[in-house]
């Protein structure tokens, strides 16, 4: 009697379905090792702390620091000190000059020379540079300080966003699994319906078809927080294949400012404006100091020297001088006074350019808040209309839902009071996330982002 061999495509097959499993069970396995749960607070921390731009603005600071420092340093006294030693070989040794001596001096083959100075000069009065150029320099920090708080309002807002990005996807997901559940039941009951002569196999194909499309809009979904989470990731500085789980957000109900006191306060805050105001007084300091050029310079010196022709550096007393100078210097640059005009009149121009550019970021800035405040309201008017859409829409499918068992409705009918159902909870989470969004857009419009968050 000949034993039936199994199919060497069976053999394949279940090797492909256990490889399968194994592979699947190692990946739910890994996901569940890199997720980390993390809170609207902790993602912004970690944004900030591994932002590379961040990193660089507090270089800038760092330099501008410094730099004040140097023109600090540039009021103490100036001391230099120097040594010269030489040596001076001598090949003609007989000296004799005729009518003069009467016998030849007879000189050294070599003598040694030690030459040493030590000066300190202080300035006095130099125009006032000095000075202009310590403020100078403090303005640049205070500019540096405030590019650096700017680049952190918008890193916060970066990871705001794409938190709340993360959050939405995953209220669309858990709407999507509920749908399909309904769309299982569904499908199940009319296959019921079927088997007792009251459904058609067209009305079961209906509804696996608005299963498979389902289906299709979950992959969908499942794709887009695939590349959400990679995103938020990065600005997090995580693992990229970490699987991120976020927290609830709820819409804000603050009671709103009126669009005056918002503009006000954007006016005060804003970084942008903050950093012309400085820029307008660099400028102002820019004239004074080119004025300051036309005036003359005044310091006080002291200069030490130590002269010491002996071959011994030490050398015995009485053969070397130790003489000291002290004085005043005046010097005075003339020709700055007529070459001087037109290093001013480029200042002027200068200085006009930073008020317009202030001027423009001015009407930037309230074009910016007059837009994210209105946005806002809007968003929390489509929060309203869309409860009621949810309502209605909810009444709606428990009607179809007892007509359809009833058969007093329609196949296509049961369907699209379904799909409206769903579709207006999907608005609904996504108008709660975007009010939310728009929220912390305002404050970061107004200036006010990182103060009133406590991040």
């Amino acid at each position: 009697m000949k034993i039936p061999q199994k199919h060497p495509q069976s053999k394949l097959l279940m090797f492909s379905l256990t490889l399968f499993s194994v592979l699947a069970f190692s990946a739910m396995n890994t996901q569940a090792q890199d997720t980390l749960h993390i809170s609207l607070q902790q993602a912004v921390r970690q944004g900030l702390d591994s932002s590379k731009t961040l990193h660089i603005s507090q270089s800038e600071i760092d330099a501008a620091m410094a730099r004040f420092k140097q023109a600090r340093d540039a009021r103490l006294p100036d001391i230099k000190a120097s040594l010269t030693a030489s040596e001076a070989f001598i090949f003609t040794r007989k000296f004799q000059m005729a009518g003069l001596m009467k016998e030849p001096l007879t000189l050294p083959d070599k003598a040694t020379m030690y030459m040493g100075t030590l000066t300190a000069n202080q300035v006095i009065f130099a125009g006032n540079q000095l000075r202009l150029a310590s403020e100078s320099a403090e303005l640049l920090h205070k500019i540096a300080q405030l590019n650096t708080e700017s680049d952190s309002e918008q890193i916060t807002f970066n990871v705001i966003d794409a938190y709340i990005t993360l959050f939405k996807i995953d209220e669309n997901l858990k709407i999507m699994d509920q749908e399909l559940l309904d769309i299982q039941g569904r499908l199940e009951e009319t296959v019921q319906f079927k088997d007792q002569g009251l459904a058609t196999d067209n009305d079961v194909l209906r509804f696996k078809l608005q299963k498979a499309k389902a289906e299709l809009s979950q992959i969908d979904l499942e794709n887009s927080r695939a590349v959400a989470n990679y995103a938020l990731c990065i600005l997090l500085g995580q693992s990229e294949g970490a699987f991120l789980k976020v927290d609830s957000i709820n819409e804000q109900q603050n009671d709103m400012p009126a669009l005056n006191d918002l503009m006000s306060k954007a006016l005060l805050e804003r970084k942008e404006i903050n950093v012309y105001r400085y820029k307008s007084q660099l400028s102002d300091l820019n004239i004074k100091k080119i004025n300051g050029e036309k005036l003359p310079t005044l310091g006080v010196g002291i200069t030490g020297y130590y002269i010491n022709p002996n071959s011994q550096f030490i050398p015995p007393q009485n053969s070397f001088i130790v003489p000291a100078m002290v004085g005043l210097n005046l010097s005075w640059h003339i020709s700055s006074l007529y070459t001087s005009k037109h290093k001013i009149a480029e200042a002027k121009i200068r200085q006009n350019e930073v008020k317009i550019a202030q001027q423009a970021t001015v009407d930037q800035v309230k074009i910016d808040v007059n837009k994210q405040y209105h946005d806002y309201l809007q968003s929390l008017k489509k929060i309203q209309v869309l409860h009621t859409a949810v309502e209605q829409a909810q009444e709606n499918d428990r009607i179809m839902e007892l007509k359809y068992k009833n058969q007093l409705a329609t196949t296509t009918d049961r369907i699209d009071a379904q799909t409206m159902l769903y579709q207006s909870l999907t608005n609904l989470s996504i108008a709660r996330a975007e009010a939310v969004t728009a929220y912390y857009q305002l404050l970061r419009a107004t200036g006010t982002l990182n103060e009133q968050t406590a991040f």
